[in-house]
């Protein structure tokens, strides 16, 4: 027997005697193949029939099947089984009951019930479904899968859920969704519309660390190249979703973030996320991303505040080698577009700015440096000040305007009570790289000239290069005397040379 490269062979059938409301106990035996090479299953059926053909009632008792299903490059069998109390039939009433069952592949174990109503006219089912405790990376092998690379070895490892379903024929819905992934926790619930596919769904995770389940650093770092490919249209259905999530604590390189909470809207290619709103390094994040894929090239727009943050931990994420402290705010707007992260970079066209308060620079105290370069000037005693190795301030101020993905600012601004830094300079968003121009004042003189020393920083955000910018001092006031005190007396003063 065959049917659309079915074929089914082996047959074998055995009935107790029929009887008009009784059951009839029934065994099934048969092999199937697909007419690919090494694709092959076997079913072994048992259980109890009966029927009342007046009541237009069918009932199967004591289901027991049982499977052994090999797929084409999987040499591994893959054992299947379901069983159920009773699945009883009733078209007069036009329902469908299964009050238990359970199905089990390759060890993942699937159990419910499920109710119908209205089967011919309206088909309603409604019910409930349990994935039992389920070790992934020991599940995957026996049907033939390998588990992805993660940077925790032991990322999705245990899985399990339970929900209420029901579908009929507008919507199908999973209520009181709870789900474990790991560590993490999920609850909520999840609506598709049928007809549209629209989604709809309100989810709240408890914890989650994103980091686990990226891949290896180093796989991350090279990936594969890909042939080229041609441009297309893209046929495909967009997506439409709306819906809610909120997550206690997410951590996700660089961000510690808690109390998430985000809506989601996608219609017509366009996704929006907004509001976005979470906690991050004690202070306030609020965002409103906006992602349109209407054209060739996905397009961008961001607009992005930070309140009260510790700007310190802030910086640290990006480099080692600067360390600041301090609390302020910090805004974004852009738009940008590209295939990619690093695309979007390049184009990037907006603005930024930030203002941090009472704060200092860690590991190096400028002013009692910049004191002693004076007292030298001045053919004074050195100060007898204690070396802080900080640099306290009163405010950072900058602003820039961000073109082609590369940032230029023209009023930054360090000021305190004795030290005010002044500057200019560009940032590549994209690369990282870094040139600015500072002048350092003391707020003192050498005799009548105030005693100004011009920086350059240099490098790049992870490996910046601080020192004296010699070239433009010799263009100033101080040109002999501070030159020398730079050879010769703050040698290192800045960072490598």
């Amino acid at each position: 027997m065959s049917y659309q490269q079915i074929t089914l062979q082996n047959i074998n059938l055995e009935s107790g005697a029929i009887a008009e409301h009784g059951e009839v106990p029934v065994t099934l035996r048969l092999d199937a193949n697909r007419g690919i090479a090494g694709e092959h299953a076997r079913l072994d059926a048992r259980f109890d029939f009966s029927a009342d053909p007046s009541a237009e009632r069918y009932v199967l008792a004591a289901l027991n099947l049982n499977g052994v299903i090999t797929l084409a490059g999987n040499a591994r069998a893959v054992s299947c089984s379901v069983t159920a109390t009773g699945v009883e039939l009733n078209l007069a009433a036009q329902t469908l009951a299964t009050p238990t069952d359970a199905v089990n592949v390759a060890g993942a174990q699937v159990s419910g019930s499920v109710q119908g109503t209205r089967i011919i006219d309206a088909p309603a089912l409604t019910g409930t479904v349990t994935l039992a405790a389920l070790v992934v990376r020991e599940f995957l092998p026996r049907v033939g899968l390998t588990g992805p690379a993660t940077r925790d070895p032991k990322a999705w490892s245990q899985v399990a859920a339970s929900g209420g379903f029901t579908v009929d024929r507008e919507a199908a819905r999973i209520d009181k969704l709870q789900a474990t992934v790991d560590d993490t926790h999920l609850t909520g619930s999840v609506a598709v519309n049928r007809e549209t596919h629209a989604v709809a769904f309100e989810l709240t995770v408890d914890t989650i660390d994103l980091d686990r389940y990226r891949p290896p650093a180093a796989a991350a770092a090279t990936p594969a190249p890909s042939a080229p490919q041609s441009a297309t249209a893209d046929t495909s259905t967009p997506v439409e979703a709306n819906g809610t999530l909120a997550v206690g604590a997410l951590h996700f390189a660089p961000l510690d973030l808690s109390n998430v909470k985000l809506t989601v809207a996608a219609k017509d290619k366009v996704l929006r996320i907004f509001p976005l709103k979470a906690q991050v390094y004690g202070g306030q994040y609020s965002g409103d991303i906006t992602l349109d894929d209407r054209s060739s090239t996905r397009a961008v727009s961001l607009d992005e505040h930070l309140s009260g943050i510790d700007v310190g931990r802030l910086v640290a994420q990006e480099s080692k080698k600067v360390r600041v402290t301090g609390r302020g705010n910090v805004n974004l707007k852009a738009m940008g577009h590209g295939a990619g992260a690093d695309a979007i970079l390049k184009s990037l066209e907006g603005h930024f700015d930030s203002n941090v308060a009472d704060g200092a620079v860690e590991g190096i105290d400028l002013g009692y440096e910049l004191g002693r370069a004076a007292a030298l000037l001045r053919r004074q005693d050195l100060p007898a000040v204690q070396n802080t190795k900080r640099t306290t301030f009163d405010a950072l101020k900058l602003s820039a305007e961000i073109t082609k993905g590369v940032a230029a600012t023209k009023d930054l601004l360090i000021s305190s009570a004795a030290l005010k830094v002044t500057g200019q300079g560009t940032a590549n968003l994209s690369t990282g790289a870094l040139d600015f121009a500072l002048l350092a004042d003391t707020m003192k003189t050498a005799g009548n000239v105030p005693i100004q020393i011009p920086v350059k920083i240099t490098g790049t955000l992870s490996d910046p290069t601080v020192r004296p910018d010699v070239e433009a001092l010799a263009k100033g006031e101080l040109k002999q005397k501070v030159k020398e005190v730079l050879e010769e007396k703050l040698k290192g003063l800045f960072g490598k040379p």
